[in-house]
Formats: C-alpha cells, structure tokens, sequence
C-alpha cells in the first residue's frame, strides 16, 4: 500500500528523521520526527512515501519517497542496525551490519556506484540482487546501484569499465556505500530495496531538507 503525507507548512533547513514501520510486509504509517530548526519557515508540501511488496525469498519490499525540495539522505536504519556503523544484513528474522559487503546465511545489502553506464557484475557463491533485478550481471545506468548478496561467502563486484571494488566496508569510501540507494543520495526521489521478513521491523531513514509536522 501507498501512504500520501499532508504537511502543514514546511520547515525549511531542518534536519529531519522519516520514521517507516514495516509491518507483516506492508507500510503501516510513516511518522517524523527529530526536527531541528536551523533556518526559516517557508510553506511547502514535502513528501510522498510508497511501498511495493514484490516478493522471492527473503520477500523484498520497495521503497520510494518523493521530496518537494532538494534533501540528502544522510543514514538509514533497520530496527538497531544503522548504516553508519556498516553494511546492513538480514539473516531472515533481524536485521545487523557487518563490515563485508557478502557473508554465510545473510543478504547483505548496499549500493555501489557505476562511474558510467554498462555491465554491473556480481561474482558470488551465493545469489546476487542487482539494481531490482536477481541476477549477477546487469546493464546499468551511471550513479548508485543497490546490490544484493543472499547467502554468499565470497564476492566480487565489478562496475562498469572493469574496476571492482573493495570487499569490505570503508565509511571513507568513495565507490560502497552503505546506504542502499538507487541513483544518487541528494535530489528529490529516491529508491530502496530492503529484504523483510520475519515479524514487525522499524526503517528509520535520516536527510537533510525541509519538514513540519505531519499527517498520514
């Protein structure tokens, strides 16, 4: 299902905090919170938040939020696992992090970025999700692809021009990060595939940009 949010006069400037609870595989309710003034107010309707269930095994839901103004997407959150402290994984019930981009009984999760359009590869022992499609190896366009790796002990991902990059996870990389997006971290619409599963999990995703207090 697809909620649609109605702001009451936006917040400009503000650091904000999107709250998404992910429940049984569906969007319950999206709730902000953590607003910090740092500006003016300047009326202004913010976002639009949906959630396709698309399925397989972990079942993967897609994630799309639409900003009014421009905003970056700084961390993203699944129940205590936070993006800023590594690679989100799944092991089908709860959720950590872990500084390798491919571990044993898990699906790790993570974007990469295609300096340019073309071949995006996945060598695994295990099954490989590339930019919302399973599969090792995938025409891509040029920015950030979310990747996936289910159940796999070794990996090797390579962009396109060849360069493959590091298999473990750096905050100071320039080419994974941790933050599973489609496309790029700054603009106004933005994608995430996040395996679920298992029960009730909270998505807390964290930018910069205007907000108020909602309504869902």
């Amino acid at each position: 299902m697809s909620a649609l949010i109605r702001s009451r006069g936006a917040i400009a400037q503000y650091e904000a905090t999107i709250v998404l609870v992910v429940i049984s595989l569906s969007l319950a309710s999206v709730v902000y919170a953590g607003l910090k003034r740092e500006s003016h107010v300047e009326p202004s309707s913010l976002f639009v938040n949906g959630q396709t269930d698309i399925g397989g095994s972990p079942s993967i839901e897609l994630l799309e939020v639409n900003s009014s103004a421009e905003t970056t997407l700084s961390s993203l959150s699944l129940d205590a696992a936070s993006s800023t402290t590594g690679v989100l994984e799944f092991n089908g019930s709860a959720y950590s992090t872990t500084s390798s981009l491919c571990g044993a009984g898990v699906t790790t999760f993570f974007a990469v970025l295609a300096p340019q359009a073309g071949t995006l590869e996945v060598s695994t022992n295990g099954r490989s999700w590339v930019s919302g499609t399973w599969g090792e190896s995938v025409n891509v366009n040029s920015g950030w692809q979310e990747v996936m790796v289910q159940d796999g002990t070794s990996c090797v991902v390579t962009l396109p021009g060849g360069q493959t990059v590091p298999t473990q996870w750096s905050a100071a990389s320039a080419l994974v990060s941790s933050i599973p997006i489609e496309g790029s971290l700054s603009g106004t619409a933005f994608t995430v595939y996040v395996p679920s599963g298992g029960g009730a999990h909270s998505l807390l995703i964290t930018s910069s940009g205007g907000l108020d207090d909602v309504s869902v």
